[in-house]
């Protein structure tokens, strides 16, 4: 095993998902990457942000990219590159281990097979790793009789320059094709850290990212949100001090309790809502925001219309049709939905005329119209409108483990989960998705520093 490969598979014991950063100058769809930048020193900062591997992408009439690129790179950061470019030649191949990669691109999509076999061999000769890049299970077929032990699957076309769109469904639809001694990675069309806990989850052990990256106001600081397998939103919001905490923290989603139908003491108004959302996109892009409330769907979607977050989550007594009808006017919006459920049959049953988790969890992912344009996240919570203000609540966890199972949308759990208990609540959950609240607090509203801190170390620490 090579140089680079063996960092990709050292890295996969340690617990984070794996994302290789892209490093490109231009993006032939997005234009310049760079603004300004020095490519040398985000490549810096992203190792330092924890990133294994790096590719460098070398071409230079599309990408912007160059051979002196790669080998800076690599003299700078010590890590083992991954050297991106259109090769057709052997001597290309041995001009690649001369400038300092440790591995190189073959692509399915721009050599014939014969030619791609011969590169491959030219490689693998002078201890170059190659990652074989398919797109079709014609290419996966191909490539096992290589005998590869590392392939690519890219979610676009590369013979477009990926100027066409794309996303993870692809390696969805491929990476079960891999064979199991072979180290797969997603790339192409990954723009958030759910985007590579899908890739992953669908069989694939890294992802290879690029223009997301480049996009991010902090890349150090997206890289490492990219790499995290767990979703943490934190809830409850109601302040600056506690924003921009929670904005730096590792949280993916930050919470906003806004026009409760009923008295708590995490409510603001929207217009407050509105400030803070504002805040938290300028303290950080990445962090999405979400508004919990309930209510009619004129009510619901006129608060989003003057608040604008990223998601909504209906939190209250609505029925399934209402629950369907508000998330079917939000998504014209552009804006996803989470639903949460109570934890009992006979409250599901009278809420929503449904009793059964499977049941109900493909009903309301169906949409109103059977469209599948439902709504986008289940949550289990052990708060629900009855004891909306009390504290300590108990995870849900039978309902949870059983929701999940038959979901056919990501599923969070909420309810009792603090910097002490959230190890043990993971593994018995084998959450992905988790939401806190009074969990980090010190009193309703005001989030603690320190346990927050405590927060992701505890969920991050082995």
């Amino acid at each position: 095993m090579s140089k680079f490969l063996s960092a990709l598979t050292a890295a996969k014991a340690r617990g984070t998902n794996i994302v290789i950063p892209d490093i490109k100058c231009i993006s032939p769809k997005e234009g310049d990457l760079l603004h300004g930048r020095d490519p040398i020193a985000v490549a810096m900062s992203l190792a330092d942000a924890g990133a294994p591997v790096l590719s460098v992408v070398t071409e230079p009439k599309n990408f912007g990219g160059s051979e002196a690129l790669l080998s800076s790179v690599a003299k700078t950061t010590g890590l083992p590159i991954l050297r991106k470019d259109f090769f057709t030649t052997a001597e290309e191949i041995h001009r690649s281990k001369e400038i300092g990669a440790s591995a190189i691109l073959l692509m399915y999509s721009c050599l014939p097979k014969e030619k791609l076999a011969e590169l491959y061999q030219a490689a693998r000769a002078i201890d170059l790793d190659v990652l074989v890049e398919t797109h079709t299970p014609e290419d996966i077929a191909h490539a096992r009789t290589l005998g590869v032990r590392l392939m690519g699957i890219n979610n676009r076309d590369i013979t477009v320059l990926e100027r066409d769109n794309g996303d993870v469904s692809r390696t969805k639809a491929l990476a079960g094709q891999k064979p199991a001694d072979v180290f797969l990675i997603s790339e192409s069309s990954l723009m958030t850290p759910d985007d590579v806990r899908i890739a992953i989850g669908a069989g694939a052990d890294a992802a290879l990212i690029g223009t997301a990256i480049w996009q991010a106001a902090d890349p150090a600081k997206f890289y490492r949100l990219l790499t995290q397998p767990i979703e943490v939103k934190l809830c409850g919001m109601t302040d600056e001090a506690g924003v921009t905490l929670c904005a730096h923290s590792g949280a993916e989603i930050i919470g906003f309790v806004v026009d409760y139908p009923e008295p708590v003491p995490w409510d603001i108004p929207q217009e407050k809502a509105a400030e803070l959302i504002a805040h938290l996109r300028q303290e950080n892009p990445a962090v999405k925001s979400c508004v919990v409330t309930g209510g009619s769907a004129d009510k619901i979607s006129a608060l989003a219309a003057t608040v604008r977050p990223d998601i909504i989550q209906i939190h209250h007594r609505e029925n399934l049709t209402d629950t369907l009808t508000i998330a079917a006017r939000l998504h014209e919006q552009g804006i996803k939905v989470i639903r949460s459920l109570p934890a009992g049959s006979e409250k599901r049953q009278a809420q929503y005329g449904i009793a059964d988790l499977r049941e109900l969890a493909h009903r309301l992912a169906a949409g109103l119209n059977d469209d599948g344009c439902g709504i986008d996240y289940l949550l289990m919570d052990a708060r629900e409108p009855g004891n909306a203000s009390a504290k300590a609540l108990a995870a849900p966890m039978e309902e949870f483990l059983r929701l999940r199972e038959v979901s056919p949308i990501p599923v969070i759990l909420a309810g009792g989960i603090t910097p002490d208990s959230v190890q043990k609540l993971l593994r018995e959950s084998k959450a992905d998705r988790i939401d806190i609240m009074s969990g980090i607090e010190t009193g309703p509203g005001i989030k603690s520093p320190e346990l927050v801190r405590n927060l992701f170390k505890a969920i991050y620490s082995k």
